[in-house]
């Protein structure tokens, strides 16, 4: 009986060891605020895409942005924050970069050439350079264990240097 009393007690100990182990890839916890043109961008997706050209590797993370622009990044499995490292840094406006439907049969179709929409979020039209991370312009740098904030301000025209 002694031994099952502490065999459990190992396996109890060893289980509560295995939990409080650290995220393999080092996620670190990432929070920040969007704004476009000075007003906080409620709308979107930000996204932290691990940088390949400064060594960087791992999965990417997103947040949806939220009231006053504001986010916390997860991983995949939901793992809270990214991977340490130097990140490019974009943002996805979902369901408004769809190319527009071709016009139906009643509709007139001399019109030889349609623009693609601009991507909007609540009224506020976010230039497509900053929905890919080789445009945005956008970086961060995670530092493992260290929690970090990053703000980041969307510009309809770049500003000059």
């Amino acid at each position: 009986m002694r031994r099952v009393v502490a065999g459990m007690a190992m396996l109890a100990v060893g289980m509560a060891v295995g939990c409080s182990r650290a995220d393999p890839l080092g996620f670190t916890p990432v929070t920040g605020r969007v704004t476009f043109e000075g007003e906080p961008l409620a709308r979107g997706e930000i996204r932290f895409s691990p940088d390949a050209t400064a060594g960087a590797t791992g999965p990417q993370s997103m947040s949806p942005l939220g009231p006053g622009g504001e986010f916390v990044l997860r991983g995949p499995g939901g793992r809270l924050g990214a991977v340490p490292g130097q990140h490019r840094v974009y943002f996805a406006m979902p369901g408004e970069t769809e190319p527009p439907a071709p016009p139906s049969d009643a509709e007139d179709t001399s019109v030889g050439h349609q623009e693609l929409p601009q991507p909007t979020a609540g009224g506020q039209k976010v230039p497509g350079r900053y929905l890919a991370p080789e445009t945005s312009g956008f970086t961060a740098t995670v530092t493992p264990g260290e929690p970090a904030r990053f703000d980041f301000e969307i510009m309809s025209t770049p500003r000059k240097k």
